[in-house]
């Protein structure tokens, strides 16, 4: 099951990760996962979940000059947040 996904992005939010480390993480333990056949077991709900912070994870940058669909670090926190609560993972 994906629930590290989860775990990691819960990191994000309580800020004991930063958006750049969680970024990396992130994409590394979501191929991981992935290649081991592991995402596919997941259920509906953390499914749904983690493909909500994927995108938040891919429309990340810590770039200053950021496109109108881009998140910043703050922006990335708050959203995960949202995205956790909405599936009841927080």
């Amino acid at each position: 099951m994906s629930m590290a996904l989860i775990d990691l992005t819960k990191k994000l939010v309580l800020s004991q990760i930063s958006a750049e480390e969680f970024e990396v993480q992130f994409f590394r333990l979501w191929k991981i996962e992935g290649d081991a056949g592991l995402l596919a077991k997941d259920s509906k709900e953390i499914s749904e979940c983690l493909y909500v912070v994927f995108d938040l994870a891919e429309r990340y940058t810590s770039h200053p000059d950021r496109k109108a669909y881009e998140l910043d670090s703050e922006s990335l926190k708050k959203e995960a947040k949202l995205a956790l609560g909405n599936f009841k993972f927080l």
